[in-house]
């Protein structure tokens, strides 16, 4: 017997943290999903036939012969999920209305819970399950089932963005717009009390974890960037993972390890010992040397050690190197973010409606070579497109920089410096600058594509997500300011100065 002695000064501090850590190490699997229809009842080729049959086949827990499903939401559902649930093997499936904090806390609405074997909480609004269901008997029955009984435990949607330790559940909307516009928007906050948006008082069943869903549908990798800036600064917490999964997709965790299951790609985002963090108010984000990990069905991503799990890699993966620094660059230019033409000046101007995916050459001189990028890239109408379209580009170029242009931001560079890039306002827009996503792909060692067509696919079945592992990513703004003033090297793949 391990016995813990806790210095009550300091029990507020530890009490959090050994609480989460023993709900992971407990729990029986969990599975996040990122939102969209599930298939049929009968269709077993689909997505949510391979995930969330997982949360059945955790079993019998409670030790009754029988393996029973409870399905939380806050509004009337139909019988669906139910059904589906019974036809995937569950022997009961019931859904469960918990509208408020007086349901949350009612004995009988929350009975259903009391010999349950998984929990499913559905899509929704994050941030009122929170305000309905936290420190309530609903959520400790669910941490009963979890961590006691070590039930499976699932959610899609705002019911996967409930599970991890740090909880977007602020019931704000944000964009990724918002967020690289003005690093400490207020849609990062909490609508009910004006605190951060972030929580880490909820369920907190994946440790050291931020989830974001309907991901690329959405285009919402600025956001999640903005989102883990937060989190990591709000709490002095370098080491949070930030994932970023798809419609129709999702993870199905087990001990340490999150396997990829679904049609498009989960995003596993990290600092790294080189990362730099910037974060003021009314001023775009700016966040460099992170690690994205970018995975399809197939893979699986330790949540110990934050990496992939390269043993296992599907046959399909292929291994890249990069080949070396290319020619040097020559010439000014200008890229302004609401310019169609300007795009013809990256080497590669990635399309992506309504035709299918393409990357064909620039056709402006001068480039900027080894190059691919988009302008207008946080469109809310093609966001989605946009963002698959700009992976599936690095998929034929890795060894390329890929550069997610908003309306209100700005490349330049000068004949003196051609190989450095500047980052700046687009002096054609009024309004604040938007920072730049730029993706490079100079530290890859794996790539591989989804064996399913993507949900952008514009109907040519040939948009499929891709999938990378060690992609740097930087978020950079402000070239001209005393305390960011970085510029991007395009020759090699690399942030010169800043803070």
């Amino acid at each position: 017997m391990v016995k813990i002695v806790i210095n009550r000064a300091l029990s507020w501090l530890w009490l959090p943290l050994m609480l989460v850590w023993v709900q992971a190490a407990a729990a029986g699997v969990i599975v996040a999903a990122g939102g969209g229809a599930e298939g049929d009842v009968g269709d077993t080729g689909s997505w949510s036939y391979r995930l969330y049959r997982k949360l059945v086949q955790n079993g019998d827990v409670t030790g009754d012969g029988r393996i029973k499903v409870v399905i939380l939401s806050t509004a009337d559902e139909d019988s669906f999920l139910p059904d589906y649930f019974v036809w995937l093997g569950a022997s009961s499936a019931t859904n469960v209305k918990v509208a408020s904090l007086a349901d949350a806390n009612n004995a009988a609405i929350v009975a259903p819970l009391q010999d349950a074997d998984v929990v499913f909480i559905k899509g929704g609004d994050q941030g009122v399950y929170y305000d309905a269901w936290n420190g309530t008997l609903l959520e400790s029955s669910i941490r009963t089932v979890v961590v006691t009984r070590g039930g499976a435990i699932g959610g899609t949607s705002a019911g996967a963005m409930s599970l991890p330790q740090y909880s977007f559940a602020g019931g704000q909307d944000l964009i990724s717009l918002d967020v690289l516009t003005d690093a400490k928007t207020p849609y990062l906050n909490d609508a009910s009390d004006g605190g951060s948006g972030i929580h880490t008082d909820f369920l907190g069943f994946v440790a050291n974890a931020l989830i974001d869903t309907h991901f690329t549908k959405r285009g919402r990798l600025g956001r999640l960037l903005g989102l883990l800036g937060k989190a990591v600064q709000d709490n002095n917490a370098t080491g949070i993972l930030a994932i970023g999964i798809e419609e129709q997709t999702g993870i199905a965790v087990t001990g340490t390890s999150a396997e990829v299951v679904g049609t498009g790609s989960v995003d596993f985002i990290q600092q790294t010992g080189s990362t730099v963090l910037r974060r003021d108010s009314g001023r775009p984000l700016y966040y460099t040397h992170l690690r994205l990990d970018r995975l399809t069905e197939g893979w699986q991503f330790d949540l110990s050690s934050k990496l992939p799990n390269l043993s296992t890699r599907p046959a399909t993966a292929v291994a890249v190197s990069y080949p070396g620094d290319g020619s040097a660059n020559s010439g000014a230019l200008t890229i302004q973010g609401d310019y169609p033409s300007d795009a013809q000046q990256f080497a590669h101007t990635v399309l992506y409606a309504p035709d299918a995916y393409s990357a064909p050459t620039g056709s402006a001189s001068p480039y900027i070579k080894s190059s691919l990028g988009l302008i207008d890239a946080q469109n809310t109408d093609s966001r989605g497109a946009i963002q698959q379209s700009i992976f599936r580009a690095l998929y034929d170029y890795p060894s390329y920089t890929g550069f997610l242009v908003a309306f209100s931001g700005q490349l330049e560079r000068t004949s003196t410096s051609p190989d450095n890039l500047q980052f700046k306002r687009n002096t054609a827009q009024s309004g604040s600058e938007a920072a730049t996503i730029v993706l490079d792909g100079k530290a890859l060692t794996y790539k591989d594509l989804s064996p399913y067509v993507s949900l952008e696919d514009s109907g040519s079945g040939t948009l499929k997500a891709a999938a990378f592992v060690n992609l740097a990513v930087d978020v950079l703004a402000e070239s001209n300011a005393t305390s960011r003033g970085a510029t991007y090297n395009t020759r090699t793949h690399s942030v010169v100065g800043g803070p």
